[in-house]
């Protein structure tokens, strides 16, 4: 039996509020709801005409990733703006958003909310965010502080076997300046590929897990410079793409700090392969390679560098740009990697700084078994391996 109704009991007006929040309409909400609500019977809910049982609120409250007790307050809660700070393949979504990255940023935004109850419960406080990047300063001093920080060194690099080595380390080494760093499923790489929420403490990065690792890196990077200079903007990897003059500064600024983190200029320069170099020309497949292999960095990135560092001519970067852009719209739609267990997908999905906060405030009856399921969105039955994936420092 579906069980009684909720008649006086739900809120009309927040299951259109919950409805809209996650970008979909009453027809694709209905469909997502099964055949034994229709789009009729959802507007009559929302108009209070009619009322869900508590197993209709249920399927609901999951379609609209809300707790079930939401619908039962009096009034819409506050929620804080979603951020306009999205790096895209193309703007063709700019003024749209899909259900699944509306989710996906409201999520990251209620599990910070949930970390900082718990600092806030253990009576400590959230660790401070440190980097700061004066929006005048010059990209290349900005990129070495900001490496200095992230302690990331080229012997770190020379140790890493694979891209997902060097995806998992930068990551511990942005959770580790007090930034939760998230991913999100399901997003087309052409929405979306990165998002900040410059949001103090505990400021968020969300990457999209369907983008190749090093693309994930520089995402994370570049990501981390707008954070650093407390701002939100669109953040988009084509530099020619339509923006004011101010954008268009700020996009081209965080990816050139970006660049200069993953390789910095003086290191380049002392490969031989570039030191050799005197002048700028044309290079190979394998050169390319063997420089992707050292600074683990997207050819695309170390392309740039070369142009900066006037080892490459303008024509030639132009071309590859072009030639790698095709390959990646190829590509589109292709999963970046194998399958993933479900208790590595709950650290990946929440990150290793939010997880280990979550899993450690269990064991200290800080939280409940309960809560710890809602802010991780897994079973207890799967801790004892997810509690194995933290010990680990494996592909993220």
């Amino acid at each position: 039996m579906a069980g009684p109704s909720l008649e006086g009991i739900v809120n009309p007006d927040l299951l259109i509020w919950a409805r809209e929040a996650s970008h979909l309409n009453r027809m694709e909400a209905a469909a997502h709801l099964g055949r034994s609500v229709t789009e009729a019977k959802l507007q009559a809910w929302e108009e209070g005409k009619a009322f869900p049982t508590i197993t209709q609120l249920r399927k609901v409250a999951r379609l609209y990733k809300r707790s079930i007790g939401v619908f039962f307050l009096r009034e819409r809660p506050r929620v804080t703006p979603a951020p306009r700070d999205f790096r895209r393949v193309e703007l063709s979504y700019q003024h749209t958003m899909s259900p699944a990255l509306a989710n996906g940023i409201r999520l990251a935004e209620s599990k910070r909310e949930a970390a900082l109850d718990i600092y806030a419960q253990q009576d400590e406080e959230p660790p401070a965010f440190g980097i700061v990047a004066d929006p005048a300063g010059a990209p290349e001093q900005i990129a070495q502080t900001m490496l200095a920080q992230l302690r990331v060194s080229m012997e770190d690099r020379r140790g890493w076997a694979s891209e997902y080595d060097a995806l998992n380390a930068w990551k511990v080494a942005v959770e580790a300046l007090g930034v939760l760093v998230m991913q999100v499923s399901r997003v087309s790489v052409s929405e979306m590929r990165g998002c900040s929420l410059a949001l103090f403490p505990l400021p968020v990065i969300i990457l999209n897990a369907s983008d190749k690792p090093l693309g994930r890196i520089f995402s994370l990077l570049h990501e981390l410079t707008h954070l650093a200079r407390a701002e939100s903007g669109l953040c988009d990897v084509l530099e020619e793409a339509d923006r004011t003059d101010d954008q268009q500064r700020v996009e081209i600024y965080c990816n050139h700090v970006a660049g200069a983190i993953l390789v910095p200029m003086r290191e380049l320069l002392a490969q031989p392969l570039v030191a050799n170099t005197p002048e700028r020309r044309e290079w190979n497949t394998d050169e390319m390679l063997a420089l992707r292999q050292i600074f683990w960095a997207s050819r695309e990135s170390i392309l740039r560098r070369l142009l900066i560092a006037g080892r490459a001519t303008q024509q030639f970067y132009q071309a590859e740009r072009a030639r790698i852009r095709e390959m990646f719209a190829a590509d589109e739609g292709a999963s970046s990697g194998g399958f993933v267990a479900f208790p590595r997908r709950v650290v990946l999905t929440n990150g290793r700084f939010l997880t280990g906060l979550a899993v450690g405030a269990y064991d200290a009856n800080v939280i409940t078994g309960t809560e710890l399921s809602r802010i991780l969105g897994t079973k207890l039955d799967h801790l004892p391996k997810i509690i194995s994936v933290l010990k680990e420092r494996e592909a993220a």
